[in-house]
C-alpha cells in the first residue's frame, strides 16, 4: 500500500469515527486545524496554477538534446510520470479528508452549543 493510500484509509476511518462521534476534537484546536489546512489547499491550488507557466520550457538551445529537455523538464511539471501536479492534487485530497474529519468536531461542538443556548434560553424566561 502506498504512503498516499494509507492516509487517505488512515483518514476515513478518523473521519467515520467523527461521524459516529466516537472522536471529539477540542472546539478551538478543530478550528485552528481547519483553517490551517484550508491555508494548505489554497497554497497548493494556487501552485498548481503557477505550474502551468513551466509546462512549456524552452531556452536550452536549438540541439535535439536540448528539446528532449525541455519537454521532460515540462512533463515533470504537468502531465509526466511522477509529476509535481498529480503530487499536489494527491495532497489536497488528503488535506481534504482531514478538514472534512475536523470540520465534524467544529459542527458538533456548534450544534451543542446552539442547543445548550435554547435550554438557558428556557430557564430564563
Amino acid at each position: 500500500m502506498t504512503a498516499l493510500n494509507e492516509q487517505v484509509s488512515r483518514w476515513r476511518y478518523l473521519a467515520d469515527e467523527a461521524k459516529s462521534g466516537r472522536l471529539y476534537l477540542d472546539s478551538s484546536v478543530a478550528k485552528e486545524c481547519r483553517d490551517a489546512c484550508n491555508r494548505q489547499i489554497d497554497l497548493y491550488t494556487e501552485a498548481r496554477r503557477d505550474l502551468n507557466q513551466l509546462r512549456t520550457v524552452s531556452g536550452f538551445g536549438k540541439f535535439d538534446c536540448a528539446r528532449l529537455l525541455e519537454k521532460m523538464l515540462g512533463m515533470k511539471a504537468i502531465g509526466g510520470d511522477g509529476d509535481v501536479d498529480t503530487a499536489l492534487k494527491e495532497h489536497i485530497a488528503v488535506l481534504e479528508l482531514i478538514r472534512d474529519t475536523i470540520q465534524v468536531s467544529v459542527d458538533k461542538y456548534e450544534a451543542q452549543d446552539t442547543v445548550n443556548a435554547a435550554e438557558q434560553d428556557k430557564l430564563l424566561n
